[in-house]
């Protein structure tokens, strides 16, 4: 069993809740360790630290909520993808694979912290931007997962453009 695992068994066994509860099984178990595939050490932790703050951020309905105010590519309510994956908002962070956004060419512009496209589960990070940012304002830093959650589970931009996204999810999550 993993670190991740026995974090779990722990958590389980004291009452504690977050990450690992949701799903059942082994996907379950697995949580944002798992799927956080940066090399970076800081870079990698600081992604860990503001999953588990999203997390808990997405623990509330009033964060939840966001997943019903907008919706996919289709037209559909994000929220309505969020449930056919089976998972809650705040575990399905964990299903969500994070990688080094370095060569991404919005990476490269320093005015982003974290791409990804929609229906895929893939988040690149931009790694300096992303943990100057987390150090300066890690409740922004969280909201800007749970904004790329969102595009994972279908959303598009523009229109909503990305500045009304994190708007939502600032005004949403982070009270």
């Amino acid at each position: 069993m993993g670190a991740w695992g026995w974090w779990c068994l722990v958590a389980s066994m004291t009452g504690a809740t977050g990450p690992c509860s949701g799903r059942g099984g082994t996907a379950a178990a697995r949580g944002p360790n798992d799927f956080v595939r940066i090399a970076h050490g800081a870079t990698a932790g600081t992604v860990r630290l503001a999953l588990r703050g999203a997390a808990e951020r997405l623990e509330r309905e009033s964060c939840q909520a966001v997943f019903s105010d907008f919706a996919d590519t289709s037209g559909r309510p994000v929220r309505e993808a969020l449930e056919r994956t089976g998972y809650t908002a705040s575990n399905y962070l964990g299903q969500i694979f994070f990688y080094d956004g370095s060569r991404h060419r919005l990476c490269q512009t320093g005015r982003v912290i974290a791409v990804a496209s929609p229906g895929s589960r893939v988040v690149q990070v931009c790694p300096e931007a992303f943990r100057n940012r987390y150090n300066r304002d890690s409740r922004y830093v969280e909201a800007i997962l749970i904004h790329e959650a969102l595009h994972t589970l279908g959303l598009g931009e523009n229109p909503p453009t990305s500045f009304e996204i994190t708007t939502r999810v600032i005004s949403r999550c982070t009270r």
